[in-house]
């Protein structure tokens, strides 16, 4: 039986922590799987202090050059862990992303999978061999090192397994998947199972458990995923099609994004090709939206707000830069004192009054809400960002979460 196993940052922060994990893999190699690929992150916050060296020698560091520098501390991780398996009587290979040929397309430091070919990685696995794999990168079309963004090493863990036609157990520092983030609301609930929708609308919101991307490639190609605490044998969250039983509950948790930034443009004479532009240049710039509002002023003008995480700042400095560029009369505003509250559930696509029983909790609370935006099993409201832990609880009480 084949697997991959995805171990994060904190996972394997330490020398111990890799001797730990490298003598579990060992274990499950002799007794449950014939097969198995490790994906796994940097050290702890090798990721962070990579990304301060290269502040230190530009504001605006080359992203070509970044990608190449952030890269090494996945290598790093996989290739000690490859040697503490190695050293303790198992065999094991490392491979960089690239080796793993996991080939991909974008803009750097936010590239995305466009194909892996596995034949290399199949090799070494019928040679009986753990292969170790750094997660968070790839290559691209002209052989450079791409890293891909946030919560990367989900993405290429959820995209080998289903390559390899497996099942992925993603593991990290929690139990699972919370209603809630309990470092926020210590009394949150735990979820055993979780549907593929509901994950990737959490994930999307501001959950950071699992990467959007990393659950989207889960429903497409039908990968079973699970969640649990690193070296804990039993415990841990599915990630699923979804179950008759979700159904039943109105809502299945709150996600939370602490810092958010709304932008807004101002004074543009109204035409749908403008329109287009500006979004067109926030797409070309590979700036991720949560919110978007656009109004129509009584002479034909429009003012258009939307917003994004705060780390994407640069992004956002750069694509606002072209717009002034291109749409010269334009006025642009920020605020960036802000947070955003979502509710995610699949139990809402069939039941009216979750919106307003939402924004009553936050209005019991006395928090204001500003810019507002709903899926079928979401809605969503930036606030004053602190406000927010004081939000999650009065959403939480009202949903029983």
């Amino acid at each position: 039986m084949r697997v991959v196993l995805k171990y994060g940052g904190s996972s394997v922060a330490t020398i111990d922590k890799i001797k730990a994990i490298a003598k579990y893999i060992i274990k499950l190699k002799e007794t449950k799987y014939s097969e198995i690929v490790v994906v796994a992150s940097a050290m702890g916050k090798t990721t962070n202090k990579l990304i301060s060296l290269a502040k230190d020698i530009s504001e605006n560091p080359d992203q070509r050059e970044l990608d190449s520098l952030l890269s090494t501390g996945e290598q790093q991780t996989v290739s000690l862990i490859s040697m503490a398996i190695n050293s303790m009587g198992s065999s094991a290979i490392s491979l960089t992303g690239s080796q793993a040929n996991i080939l991909t397309t974008g803009v750097h430091t936010k590239s995305k999978i466009n194909s892996i070919d596995a034949e290399k990685i199949k090799c070494y696995l019928k040679k009986g061999k753990i292969v170790v794999v750094a997660g968070f990168q790839g290559i691209n079309e002209d052989g450079d090192i791409t890293t891909l963004g946030r919560g990367g090493s989900d993405t290429s863990a959820v995209a080998l397994a289903a390559t390899l036609q497996c099942e992925c157990r993603i593991y990290t520092d929690v139990d699972g998947i919370y209603s809630v983030d309990p470092r926020i609301h210590p009394g949150a609930k735990f979820i055993e199972k979780l549907s593929y929708e509901e994950m990737m609308e959490m994930s999307n919101l501001g959950a950071g458990v699992m990467e959007t991307r990393a659950v989207e490639i889960g429903k497409k190609y039908n990968v079973p995923i699970f969640v649990g605490k690193s070296l804990n044998e039993s415990g841990g969250t599915y990630i699923m099609n979804t179950i008759n039983d979700l159904e039943e509950k109105l809502v299945t948790g709150i996600s939370v994004t602490k810092e958010i930034i709304i932008t807004r443009i101002l004074n543009i004479g109204y035409s749908s090709e403008k329109i287009a532009e500006i979004f067109s240049l926030v797409d070309a710039g590979g700036l991720n939206i949560n919110m978007i509002t656009q109004n129509m002023t009584k002479d034909c003008h429009v003012d258009l707000s939307f917003s994004c995480n705060s780390d994407e700042k640069y992004l956002l400095e750069q694509v606002i830069s072209k717009v002034k560029a291109n749409i010269p009369e334009a006025e642009v505003d920020y605020n960036d004192n802000l947070g955003m509250i979502s509710i995610v559930g699949v139990g809402m696509i069939n039941n009216s009054g979750i919106a307003g029983r939402f924004f009553s909790s936050l209005s019991r609370a006395n928090i204001n809400f500003y810019q507002v935006t709903t899926s079928e099993i979401s809605v969503s409201s930036s606030i004053d960002r602190d406000l927010v832990e004081t939000a999650v609880k009065a959403v939480a009480k009202e949903f029983n979460l």
